[in-house]
């Protein structure tokens, strides 16, 4: 009910004014609210990461290695390391079929008439039996001497070789088609520009045909591939024999000093059918044997005892990259050894990697970080970056910051942190 004697003007102006009081209340709450979240979020949280990779320094170590035989008397200097030098030893045998016999030509030579043509300011007298060539490679040799006047051309009966200039079988091949060049081997380039013949006819009643006879080149080369086929095979049987001993021993890894100097080759009896010399054959039997000799060492206790002494060179704030320690880095290189091969000094290198330990736990760490906040503070991103990329223990940096827009570092210390990478 309306109280006696209100107008209802009145009325309405009491309502407006209870109803604007809590609107202004909340209104003031949240304007300080909002002025509270922008002096938190752009005075209080601004930070910046210091993402840093620590620099890597490589670091060497050689040293000298005796490597000597069990029971070798060896006068080996004083203060030198001495590992064992393994002997592997393998015999390897191969039997075979050779069937490159040298083939004998039972067919007919083809025949034709050659143009001799003399360009030159001189005559030119070629004997009988000159050669002349094709690009083929076929030859042909003149029947009969002749003369050959200057700026002239002289006919001259000619016959094919059994055989071409890559010890191939001519025969049908050279019954080759008019109007072909040939060259006369026998002369200078510059003269056979200006002597050479040309076939006036086609050749005719070339015929192939041969037989395979058995020649002591033939048992020459046989051996020649009898004895590749046991080094093939020898090389193969000595890298088993590695890989066995590798699984069989742990912890060890034996590498093969692959010098020729180093390498001992026998060559047993081989069997050759020298009786079959003369007769016609397509294949013969071939049989032989080698012993194979090569030296090994050790590479893991090499690389565990230079791997001791990097260690023991490493500066203090910094680390060995574990996986730059590897077989891999060794490099060995052969300096000297007996002519017995009782003994071989090697010169053994190791190349590896060290890197500084900016772990923020680590005395290093905690000092690089203190030292990196107390430099870049409130710094813009720019002259940070430049700082910091330019500390000894620093091979690259990258800043982020927050807000994005943000153009400087934050000026609390503890608003920065350092994470290396």
């Amino acid at each position: 009910m309306e109280e006696p004697g209100a107008t209802p003007n009145n009325t309405l102006l009491q309502s407006v004014t209870k109803l604007s009081i809590p609107r202004l209340r909340i209104f003031f709450l949240c304007g300080l609210s909002f002025f509270l979240f922008l002096f938190v979020t752009f005075h209080l949280l601004p930070s910046a990461e210091i993402r840093v990779w620590p620099r890597e320094d490589s670091i060497s170590q050689t040293t000298n290695i005796f490597l000597v035989q069990s029971g070798a008397l060896a006068e080996v200097p004083p203060r030198v390391r001495v590992m064992p030098l393994i002997p592997i030893e393998v015999t390897a045998h191969q039997a075979m079929t050779f069937d490159h016999i040298s083939k004998k030509f039972i067919g007919t030579s083809a025949s034709l008439t050659m143009s001799i043509v003399n360009d030159a300011s001189e005559e030119y007298a070629l004997r009988k039996g000159t050669r002349f060539v094709n690009q083929a490679g076929a030859i042909f040799r003149t029947q009969e001497a002749v003369f050959v006047p200057s700026q002239s051309h002289i006919p001259v009966a000619a016959v094919a070789e059994d055989l071409d200039m890559y010890q191939e079988i001519i025969g049908d091949r050279g019954n080759v088609p008019a109007g072909l060049k040939w060259t006369i081997p026998g002369l200078s380039p510059a003269e056979q520009k200006l002597v050479y013949g040309v076939n006036a006819t086609e050749g005719t009643g070339g015929v192939t045909s041969y037989v395979t006879v058995l020649q002591e080149e033939d048992l020459e080369s046989a051996k020649r591939v009898l004895q590749q086929d046991l080094l093939a095979m020898a090389k193969q049987l000595v890298e088993e024999e590695r890989l066995l001993r590798n699984t069989h021993f742990q912890g060890k890894h034996f590498d093969i000093l692959y010098y020729d100097e180093l390498t001992r080759m026998t060559f047993g009896e081989f069997q050759l059918p020298r009786e079959f010399l003369g007769e016609e054959v397509r294949s013969i039997p071939i049989e032989g044997e080698m012993t194979y000799t090569v030296f090994a060492y050790d590479a893991q206790e090499i690389l565990d005892l230079l791997q001791e002494e990097l260690l023991s060179h490493v500066q203090p704030g910094k680390e060995l990259l574990a996986d730059t320690l590897s077989l891999d880095r060794l490099v060995v290189h052969v300096i000297d050894y007996e002519d017995d091969l009782s003994w071989i000094k090697l010169t053994v290198d190791l190349s590896s990697k060290e890197r500084y330990v900016l772990d923020p736990f680590s005395p290093l760490g905690v000092q690089f970080g203190k030292r990196v906040r107390e430099e870049v503070i409130g710094l813009s991103k720019d002259d940070a970056l430049r700082i910091v990329s330019n500390m000894p223990e620093v091979q690259k940096t990258e800043i982020t910051l927050w807000p994005p827009w943000s153009a400087s570092l934050s000026a609390i210390p503890s608003h920065i942190t350092i994470e290396p990478q």
